[in-house]
């Protein structure tokens, strides 16, 4: 009786600890599956540019690439440092994240904010075509995309105590922004464009439905409320790229 009494605490204790390092490595495998969409994404036109022959791209899309590489470099030594327990030097690392998210969305306003006129003056690569609709698309569900990183990075932050919330928002916010890497890989697969749209907007997301299930039994509400905003967020800013004020904010871009 006392020797399995005295045991109860230790099996308890780690058992907590397996299903810890679980959701650790969940996270840490999505940040990975995360960059390898934006490595092969950019891949010929940014990573191995030498080895492609694509046209030459303004200063600013240069920049748009190293800081977006910089935050998804960041969320897999955040995610790893949190499965290896060093909270503390996730803690400070999470300093530098902030001012990545901020030049992050700093840039990727002037690279959609120059897009339309880009696409107009013909400097995309040779064999990508986008008509009018296809352009305010873009334009609006990059801006919806914005929208929702920088919202959620945010409340991630001010809630960087709660780690069920904090982890879940930084997640949902990067799966948001794969949107310019995601369009780069649509051009490389060609007939596997809905199979890479499914990837982006239900595997990943779900997968995380998934991972709350069988860590917690239930499906946690930050996940639930990230997911159902991200979707009305898209969908709402396709719905507006078609409405007067839609065409009217891309025309007056170009």
């Amino acid at each position: 009786m006392t020797d399995s009494t005295a045991t109860a605490p230790a099996a308890v204790l780690e058992n907590a600890l397996g299903r810890t390092r679980g959701k650790s490595k969940y996270f840490f495998g999505v940040a990975l599956a995360l960059f390898a969409f934006v490595a092969i994404g950019f891949g010929p036109t940014f990573f191995a540019r030498p080895f492609f022959d694509v046209p030459s791209i303004p200063w600013y899309l240069f920049v748009h690439g190293f800081v977006l590489t910089s935050w998804f470099l960041l969320l897999i030594a955040q995610t790893w440092l949190v499965a290896a327990r060093r909270t503390d030097l996730h803690r400070r690392l999470g300093v530098l994240g902030g001012f990545v998210a901020v030049a992050l969305v700093g840039i990727s306003l002037v690279a959609v904010r120059m897009f339309p006129g880009h696409v107009k003056a013909d400097m995309l690569s040779a064999g990508v075509a986008f008509d009018a609709t296809a352009v305010r698309a873009i334009v609006w569900t990059d801006l919806a995309s914005l929208l929702i990183f920088s919202t959620f990075v945010g409340i991630a932050l001010y809630w960087r105590r709660r780690s069920d919330v904090h982890k879940r928002l930084m997640l949902i916010a990067s799966i948001a922004i794969l949107g310019p890497a995601v369009a780069r890989i649509l051009t490389l697969v060609g007939p596997g464009y809905f199979a890479t749209t499914i990837a982006l907007f239900w595997v990943l997301p779900l997968s995380l439905v998934l991972h709350d299930i069988l860590t917690t039994r239930r499906v946690q509400r930050t996940t639930v409320v990230g997911i159902i905003v991200s979707v009305v967020a898209i969908f709402g800013a396709a719905a507006i790229a078609n409405s007067p004020a839609g065409v009217a904010l891309v025309t007056a871009l170009e």
